[in-house]
């Protein structure tokens, strides 16, 4: 399998497209997280010139806007054109029974802490609702459950549950190793690349949820390159400078959209390797492409060499 993490568009660093990395070979692509509806039509675009392809995988990590804006648009495309499509996600009414044992006040039903979850964790309930209704595949997302090649390695189901609860019980405002609880427990997802190299995609997940880090060679750091997670997960490692290292920043310029700015000063000063990072451009591994920005301009090149075709 091949690697793009999309960027953005025509020089515009203001919006926040948030992220979508895609994974494919001749016949199949893999979809994890569509934070945009422009990350949806470049998708489409990608789809129109690799006609061989007919079976997608949609991966979602967790219910923020920027993981999901772009899926539903995803989703007709494909329905519209013909395409065996498979929709993971964490289906969370599945754990509403742990999730009602874990609450355990004496106070609430079954059938309201369905709602209650269905309420919180809105962008998804909307998302597998089309998906059931253009006749997709539908998934739980737990761990071992297999993506083509890849598969799923975290949260675990205790993990999960014990998120679901919390985000409940405190409207989501609870924090999880520095996260709120709705990214803590974001779907990770493991692939082998063309190169032999193994990835972890881990969306906004806590660092406390990821597990087995030494076995990767690739490590999405997570939560758009958020400096406090990825210094955690470098202290985690036994040796974090023999890692690579991929970020999704494309987080615009809003007061609140956080962003990788931190990190990128931090792991220079610490001689880190950097990282490749979507902020740059689209980053595609093997054969990579770090930074080709909107104007086709090389920032800087690891793993290959330049190709900006998409």
């Amino acid at each position: 399998m091949r690697l793009k993490a999309l960027s953005h568009y025509n020089g515009d660093m203001d919006t926040r497209f948030g992220d979508c990395i895609l994974l494919y070979d001749s016949t199949s692509l893999v979809v994890y997280d569509c934070g945009h509806v422009q990350h949806a039509g470049e998708v489409e675009k990608f789809l129109r010139k690799n006609t061989l392809i007919s079976q997608v995988y949609i991966v979602i990590s967790h219910n923020d806007s920027d993981h999901t804006d772009g899926v539903e648009s995803l989703m007709e495309y494909r329905h519209s054109n013909g395409y065996d499509v498979t929709v993971y996600s964490s289906l969370y009414l599945k754990s509403a029974r742990k999730v009602l044992e874990l609450l355990d006040d004496g106070r609430r039903t079954l059938p309201a802490t369905k709602q209650h979850i269905l309420e919180t964790f809105d962008n998804i309930k909307n998302i597998i609702e089309k998906a059931q209704g253009y006749g997709f595949s539908i998934k739980n997302a737990t761990v071992g459950t297999k993506v083509l090649s890849g598969s799923i390695v975290g949260p675990t189901e205790d993990e999960f549950a014990a998120v679901v609860a919390q985000a409940i019980e405190s409207d989501n405002v609870t924090k999880i190793d520095g996260e709120t609880v709705m990214n803590a427990a974001s779907v990770q997802l493991k692939y082998k690349l063309d190169n032999a190299e193994t990835i972890l995609l881990c969306g906004d997940a806590s660092p406390a949820y990821l597990h087995n880090l030494d076995n990767y060679d690739l490590i999405q750091l997570p939560h758009h390159g958020k400096m406090d997670n990825a210094v955690e997960i470098f202290n985690d490692l036994k040796d974090s400078y023999s890692k690579t290292y991929l970020i999704s920043d494309n987080t615009g310029s809003g007061t609140t959209s956080g962003g990788s700015d931190k990190l990128v000063e931090f792991m220079k000063n610490e001689h880190y390797s950097p990282a490749l990072n979507t902020k740059s451009g689209v980053v595609s591994i093997p054969n990579n492409v770090y930074g080709c920005n909107s104007n086709n301009k090389m920032q800087g090149v690891k793993l290959g060499e330049m190709d900006c075709k998409f």
